[in-house]
């Protein structure tokens, strides 16, 4: 059904996940071989931590090839066995509760990413609420418009394309972190990434007993993706809120700490459509005390998160 459809595509937008980040796992590979640019870029002038404006939007792509999209996270931890706990989600009926655009930004991450882990198990009537909120929050925030029908229909319509897929999400979130800026609100941008990447951690971390090998992976993987995503929030102007989040966040940095790399050898080959892709470079393991660690970590910070 076409209405299934879009509740299937806004998370791409929106969990940057943030989102990005939102997202458990990914390919280290993809992250190591899609950096367009370098922080010397300044097309447009710096930001407040001397981060290119070209190197922030060049980071948000990194991210997104990174990490798959909060729909393919959702998958993995299906395809791990775990069962749909709506327990886990963020109740939707809360989201009255957050009065201010900080607390609006940090759960319109939250909820994407709710959103994503929702539609993935098929639970439907669950997925309708939560798209609801979301809709709700964007007009809160004053970027109903950037997160449009139309650019869901231009999601649906490239739904099988990934490379196509991140251009528009990343996109996207240029134009609503322009949005943001122009408002005098670029901040909130830094909060719903980070938040959208948490929560996508927090329900990754929620099925342990019943984690695969491969998502345990992923999480671990994750490190990588973990500094991008604070990198780009740092760049941020720090107000009050983006600060203490990020703050909070660094429990969940020394928890990475003690996750294993291994560098290894790049390779690039070319596919029948005649695109390279770099493989190889770093491999990354964790324990499961590492593991559990890491998952307390997440757990404290989202729990900050929505309050």
């Amino acid at each position: 059904m076409r209405f299934n459809q879009r509740i299937q595509a806004l998370p791409l937008l929106i969990g940057l996940g943030v989102f990005l980040t939102t997202g458990c796992g990914g390919s280290q590979d993809e992250h190591a071989g899609h950096d367009h640019g370098t922080e010397t870029e300044a097309v447009g002038g710096m930001d407040t931590d001397g981060m290119a404006v070209t190197s922030r939007q060049n980071t948000l792509t990194k991210i997104f090839h990174a990490a798959p999209s909060p729909i393919e996270t959702a998958s993995l931890i299906k395809r791990s066995g775990a069962n749909f706990h709506k327990d886990a989600l963020n109740g939707a009926n809360r989201a009255s509760e957050y009065t201010t655009s900080d607390a609006q930004a940090i759960n319109l991450g939250v909820y994407g990413a709710d959103l994503s882990y929702a539609t993935i198990f098929e639970e439907n009537s669950t997925g309708l609420e939560y798209l609801a909120v979301i809709k709700s929050l964007s007009a809160e925030l004053g970027v109903d418009d950037v997160l449009s029908g139309a650019r869901i229909d231009e999601l649906e319509a490239n739904r099988n394309d990934r490379e196509m897929l991140i251009d528009i999400v990343s996109d996207t979130f240029y134009e609503l972190n322009e949005r943001l800026k122009f408002n005098g609100q670029e901040d909130l941008a830094g909060l719903v990434v980070a938040a959208g990447w948490v929560e996508g951690m927090y329900l990754a971390t929620r099925h342990l007993e019943e984690a695969s090998e491969e998502l345990k992976t992923r999480i671990a993987e994750q490190k990588l993706v973990l500094d991008d995503v604070m990198r780009l929030c740092q760049s941020y102007e720090q107000t009050e809120a983006l600060e203490e989040l990020l703050t909070s966040m660094e429990a969940i940095v020394a928890a990475y700490s003690d996750v294993s790399t291994a560098e290894g050898e790049g390779t690039t080959s070319r596919e029948e459509s005649g695109s390279f892709v770099i493989g190889g470079g770093p491999t990354f393991s964790a324990d499961n005390a590492t593991i559990e660690a890491i998952a307390s970590a997440v757990e404290t910070v989202r729990s900050g998160c929505i309050q």
